[in-house]
């Protein structure tokens, strides 16, 4: 006769290595001379574009992610959508761009610079896979670099039905006269947008609850979580949540929230360019937790596991 206590002790050590073998996590890097695929257990997760991708010659782009598929394997990202062309996936952008007291060009047009991927390591392990990446931002008109960034793209599965995509970007000026500003008018959107299919049923929340996009930056909380139909195969509300840190960001102007045909963004430094020192940087981090009906409890938990609290 089987002494009880072992006996449940030797069932719930079965039970346990079962579900830790299901939700065991197999992260590869694919690299191709267009950019570098996450799988996790053979299905894809994301894609970072090195090489310059462009519509039959306009709106050329390179350092970005897309596709980001979701846990079902959906695409949620839009690259060169019909409404707004100049939208890629996932990007970190501007309208103005000043080097050596001169403007460059408008790079969130893609217009007067390009993005040269200079080098992109890849290293993985268990439930997490980084790309560290440096990149120069180099004038189209005669290949100078002007500023040159050092990206850090951090996946984590954080549970079965969650998983968060972590960016840390450094901006270095390399020559003197370097500013970067937002669009010139009272919205002042620029710096970290993902571009997202958004379904009809979306929704916006943050820490106090439900937000309502307006023209003009939303004082919102450090979180938005949006909801909706994004994967339209499950019953359950699926939701994509960026998060930042706007109390680090310089002249943070608020959300640009919309919920049809556009970006989202947290909008620094606003229509007034901020200047960046010949040898100086500037740095921001921001975070994509994608997710299944997680409730805004759950969210700020990750929120401060992400801001390291």
């Amino acid at each position: 006769m089987v002494n009880p206590i072992t006996k449940h002790t030797f069932i719930f050590f079965v039970c346990f290595f079962l579900a830790a073998s299901a939700f065991s996590q197999k992260l590869h890097f694919k690299q191709t001379d267009k950019g570098i695929l996450l799988e996790e257990n053979n299905r894809p997760r994301f894609f970072y574009q090195t090489a310059t991708k462009s519509l039959k010659g306009v709106y050329p782009r390179a350092n970005y992610i897309h596709p980001l598929y979701g846990l079902e394997g959906e695409v949620l990202t839009e690259d060169f959508p019909d409404d707004h062309l100049h939208h890629h996936g996932i990007f970190w952008s501007w309208h103005q761009l000043y080097a050596q007291g001169k403007r460059v060009g408008d790079p969130w047009i893609s217009e007067g610079v390009k993005w040269e991927v200079k080098k992109a390591k890849t290293k993985s392990k268990k439930n997490e896979a980084k790309i560290n990446a440096r990149i120069n931002w180099v004038k189209s008109v005669d290949d100078q670099p002007i500023i040159q960034e050092d990206l850090k793209i951090t996946f984590e599965r954080l549970e079965e039905d969650a998983f968060a995509l972590t960016f840390d970007v450094k901006l270095t000026a390399l020559v003197d006269g370097v500013e970067i500003g937002g669009s010139e008018d009272a919205k002042g959107y620029g710096g970290f947008s993902p571009r997202f299919f958004l379904p009809q049923d979306i929704v916006f929340e943050s820490t106090d609850g439900q937000v309502e996009p307006h023209n003009l930056p939303v004082q919102a909380g450090q979180w938005m979580n949006m909801k909706g139909s994004f994967d339209p195969a499950t019953e359950l509300p699926s939701g994509i949540v960026i998060m930042g840190e706007p109390d680090r960001l310089p002249s943070y102007q608020g959300w640009i929230l919309r919920s049809a045909k556009s970006m989202q963004n947290m909008a620094f430094p606003g229509r007034t360019p901020l200047a960046i020192e010949k040898g100086q940087s500037l740095s921001f981090r921001n975070q994509i937790l994608v997710h299944k009906n997680l409730s805004s409890e759950h969210i700020q938990s990750y929120y401060e596991k992400f801001r390291g609290q």
